[in-house]
C-alpha cells in the first residue's frame, strides 16, 4: 500500500507516543533511597527528572515499645502496615535483634497496598490481606470485614502518623496497639534549585508521593515562591501537580496547590499512567 499524503504528519505523533513525556521537566520529591524507581519510570517515557528529596526517615526515639510488643506476638494476632517504610524499618529492627523475618509469620499480616506487600515479600513474608483501596481507609474497611471480633492488632507505624486506622479499629472493637518504627524528618539537602525553577517557570511537573513531601516542600521554599506556585497552579500555569493518592492530594490542596493528577490505582504504576494520560489529553486538546 502506498503511503498517503497524511502519513508524514503522523510520524511526530508516533514519536511522541513512544516518549509521551519528552521535553517535560519533572521534580521527583520522593526520599533518596526510593527515588530511582519513580525517576526511571518517568525517564522511560521521555521525561527529564530532577530528584530533590523532600523527606527522609530516621529510627524512632526508642525501640522499647516495638521490642516489647514483638515479645508478646502470638498466633491469632494481626500485624498491619500502612506503608512500605514501616515494613522496611520493622524488618531492619528484627535483623538487628537477631530475629528472622519469619518472627512475624506467627501472626497474620495486613498491608495498605501492593508496594507494602512487595516490601514484605522482599523479606520472604506474604500479606494475608491487601485492600482494594490503597490507603488507610481502605485497609480499615478490609480489616473490619475480615478480622474476627476482638482480634488483637499491632500497628508498627510512623511516629506521629495518621490515626485513621488505629482509631477506626478500636471503634470496631479490636484490641489495638501502635508502636513507632520510624519518624519522618525534613531532608538535610534543603530545597536545592527548586525555588529558582519555580520563580523562572522552568519546571513542568511536581510529583508528590506522600503528605510529608508536600509539607516539607512548602516549608523549604521561601514564602514568596510558595505564593507564586499556588497562584500559577490556580491559573493553569506553572508546574502541574501529581499526587500518588487522595491523602497526598488532600495535603497539597490544604496548602493551596492545584492538583492535576490523582490516579485511581494509588501506586507508582498507576501514577505514571495517569500522568501520561493527562499529558496526552492536554496535547490532543491543544
Amino acid at each position: 500500500m502506498c503511503p498517503s499524503e497524511s502519513e508524514p504528519s503522523d510520524a511526530p505523533a508516533r514519536e511522541r507516543g513512544n516518549a509521551p513525556l519528552k521535553g517535560l521537566l519533572f521534580l521527583n520529591t520522593r526520599e533518596a533511597e526510593r527515588a530511582a524507581e519513580l525517576t526511571e519510570a518517568l525517564a522511560a517515557l521521555g521525561a527529564t527528572v530532577l530528584e530533590q528529596p523532600m523527606l527522609a526517615f530516621e529510627p524512632p526515639a526508642s525501640w522499647e515499645p516495638f521490642d516489647s510488643r514483638l515479645r508478646r506476638l502470638e498466633p491469632g494476632d494481626w500485624v498491619a502496615f500502612a506503608s512500605a517504610t514501616a515494613v522496611r524499618f520493622t524488618l531492619s529492627r528484627l535483623s538487628e535483634r537477631g530475629h528472622p523475618p519469619a518472627a512475624l509469620a506467627r501472626a497474620s499480616l495486613a498491608v495498605v497496598g501492593d508496594g507494602t506487600a512487595a516490601a514484605l515479600a522482599a523479606g520472604g513474608l506474604t500479606a494475608a490481606l491487601v485492600p482494594e483501596l490503597f490507603q488507610g481507609e481502605g485497609l480499615l474497611a478490609a480489616m473490619v470485614a475480615k478480622l474476627p471480633a476482638g482480634a488483637r492488632v499491632w500497628l508498627p507505624r510512623a511516629e506521629g502518623g495518621r490515626e485513621v486506622l488505629g482509631e477506626g479499629l478500636e471503634r470496631a472493637g479490636f484490641q489495638v496497639e501502635a508502636t513507632p518504627v520510624y519518624r519522618t524528618v525534613t531532608p538535610p539537602g534543603g530545597a536545592g534549585p527548586l525555588p529558582r525553577l519555580i520563580a523562572e517557570g522552568g519546571l513542568d511537573w511536581i510529583v508528590f508521593t506522600s503528605p510529608s513531601t508536600v509539607h516539607h516542600l512548602i516549608e523549604l521554599i521561601p514564602p514568596e515562591v510558595a505564593k507564586k506556585l499556588r497562584s500559577a497552579g490556580l491559573r493553569g500555569a506553572g508546574p502541574r501537580v501529581a499526587c500518588i493518592g487522595g491523602i497526598t492530594a488532600e495535603a497539597a490542596r490544604g496548602h493551596g496547590l492545584a492538583v492535576a493528577v490523582v490516579p485511581s490505582r494509588q501506586n507508582l504504576p498507576g501514577l505514571i499512567a495517569a500522568i501520561a494520560e493527562f499529558v496526552a489529553a492536554e496535547g490532543a486538546a491543544g
